[in-house]
Formats: C-alpha cells, structure tokens, sequence
C-alpha cells in the first residue's frame, strides 16, 4: 500500500466493509475518483490561496477601498467552505479523512501567511 501524499492519495487497498464503501465501488472507481479530487482540490486550493493574498494586499494598502472588503472576504469564505465540503464528501465516499487533514493545513498556512 503507498501512502496518500497531497499530490497522489490513491489507495490501494480494498476496503471489505460497507461502512466505508456504502457505493459498493470497486478499486479503479475508487481510484479514479481519488484522482480526481485531488485534482479537484488542489485547483480550489490555488483559487483559495490567491484570493486571501488578493485580501491581504488590499488590506495592505492605506488607502483601500472600504467597499471592497467585505467581497473579498466572502471569496475567501466562500473558497474555504468549498474545500472543506470537498473534503467532507471524499471522507464519505472514500471513508478517509486525509483531505480533511490537508485542507485544515492549508487554512493555517494561509491565515499564518
């Protein structure tokens, strides 16, 4: 079995339980569908990270437009309630909360940034 990493969290092992495959998929669905929400997330997780530096250079500048804020900040909103849902239905179609470990990482990065 190899290691989920955040470039290729692939499993290779088959999971017996239903609890944790309630869709009966078998491993190259699985596969495939864990290749494409890494895909999936690591696009979003590019868009995340761009609007917050987007927010923080506003912020940054003396005079910034006022009316701009509260935008930015819902994208930024926005951007991190959708990574967290994409994590949340990895984790229940997968059975692995691997994502949901990353996208919390990626949330402090970027709030520590």
């Amino acid at each position: 079995m190899t290691t989920p990493t955040p470039q290729s969290p692939v499993s290779e092992v088959t999971i017996p339980s239903n609890k944790y495959n309630p869709f009966n998929l078998t491993t190259d669905i699985r596969d495939s569908l864990s290749e494409v929400f890494c895909a999936a997330i690591h696009s979003h997780k590019s868009d995340y990270l761009t609007r917050r530096h987007w927010l923080a250079e506003h912020l940054a500048k003396e005079d910034h437009d006022k009316k701009h804020t509260p935008v930015l900040v819902s994208l930024c909103q926005f951007s991190e309630r959708h990574l967290k849902q994409e994590a949340q239905t990895y984790k229940a179609i997968m059975g692995s909360d691997f994502w949901i470990k990353e996208v919390e990482k990626i949330i402090q990065e970027a709030e520590n940034a």
